[in-house]
């Protein structure tokens, strides 16, 4: 495990098992609290030349500018990063992960995203897949 990012808000790091970047949220995260650790996921992406991604605990509240970004800019970056796969590990199918899957449908057809409702099952998806 390589770890890359840290704060009260989000831990972003390398799992050398699943060969994916991980960005774990501690926390409710707005604005550039939301923004900072999810640029920061294409950073170490870029780095390892990650094909996979794992967002443990998606927050449950995502502010209307922030999904605007998500969609229109962050998406975008992910996808050049070289990132094909996007497993989300939501508790309880939340109105922030239907958002965020229709988002990421409606903007691609390039990257596999799956919402998972524990981190064994999002763990074992992206293991079956070869980076």
């Amino acid at each position: 495990m390589m770890h890359f990012y840290f704060s009260n808000k989000a831990h972003i790091f390398w799992d050398d098992v699943i060969e994916a970047v991980v960005i774990r949220w501690n926390s409710l995260a707005q604005e550039e609290e939301f923004r900072v650790p999810l640029n920061k996921l294409i950073e170490l992406a870029v780095i390892k030349k990650a094909k996979k991604v794992l967002i443990d605990k998606s927050p449950s509240i995502v502010l209307a500018e922030d999904a605007v970004w998500f969609s229109s800019e962050w998406l975008p970056k992910l996808l050049n990063a070289g990132i094909q796969y996007t497993a989300t590990v939501s508790p309880n199918n939340t109105i922030t992960s239907d958002d965020m899957r229709q988002s990421i449908e409606k903007n691609t057809t390039e990257l596999r995203y799956h919402d998972f409702e524990d981190i064994h099952n999002a763990v074992g998806w992206l293991s079956e897949i070869s980076a």
